[in-house]
C-alpha cells in the first residue's frame, strides 16, 4: 500500500522539522517537538527490525531456558537434602516456558513478554539459591550473559529515544 510506513513517517519527520519546528519560537515547544522526531525516529527502526529482534530473542532466550532446565533436571536427580537448592523448583519454573502455546495467535510480543516473565522469575530463584553453589553461580551467570544480549539487542532500536536534558541554550 502507498505511501508506506516508512514513507509516511519520513513525511511527518520532514514536515516537522522543515515547516513547523523552525517556525516555532518557544524553546519548550521546540524541545517537545524535538522529542515526537526522536519518536517517529524510533518508530521507524521498530517498524523495519522489531519482529525479527523478537524472534532473535524469543529463540535466545528458549535456549537458555532448556539449557538450565536439562541441568536443574539432572541436578534434581542428584539432590541429597539439607541445605541444596531444590533444582526440581528451577526444573518446574523453566520447563513452562517451552510450553506456552502459539505465537501467532497471541503476538509476537505477548509470547516474548511472557519469555522475559519465565527469565526474571529464574533470576529470582538464582538470587535466592545458595550463591556458594557453584551450578547456581553458572547457571547465574548464564542468565545474566543472556539479559546483556538482549539489551546489546535492543539498544539500536530505543537509541534514537535517548535525550538530553541539560538547560537550553539561550
Amino acid at each position: 500500500m502507498r505511501p508506506s510506513p516508512d514513507e509516511l513517517l519520513d513525511s511527518l519527520r520532514l514536515s516537522l522539522n522543515e515547516t513547523l519546528l523552525p517556525k516555532v519560537e518557544d524553546r519548550w515547544a521546540r524541545y517537545v517537538g524535538t522529542a515526537m522526531d526522536l519518536v517517529l525516529q524510533h518508530l521507524k527502526l521498530r517498524l523495519a527490525h522489531e519482529g525479527d529482534a523478537l524472534a532473535e530473542d524469543d529463540a535466545d532466550m528458549l535456549a537458555v531456558l532448556a539449557a538450565l532446565s536439562a541441568r536443574a533436571a539432572a541436578l534434581a536427580g542428584q539432590e541429597t537434602g539439607g541445605g541444596a537448592p531444590r533444582w526440581e523448583e528451577l526444573a518446574e519454573l523453566v520447563a513452562g516456558a517451552a510450553r506456552s502455546g502459539d505465537t501467532e495467535a497471541r503476538g509476537a510480543t505477548a509470547r516474548n513478554e511472557e519469555l522475559r516473565g519465565v527469565v526474571v522469575a529464574v533470576m529470582r530463584w538464582l538470587d535466592e539459591a545458595d550463591s556458594a553453589d557453584p551450578a547456581v553461580r553458572e547457571m547465574r551467570d548464564e542468565v545474566y550473559r543472556l539479559v546483556r544480549r538482549q539489551v546489546d539487542r535492543t539498544r539500536p532500536l530505543v537509541e534514537p529515544l535517548f535525550m538530553s536534558f541539560r538547560p537550553v541554550a539561550s
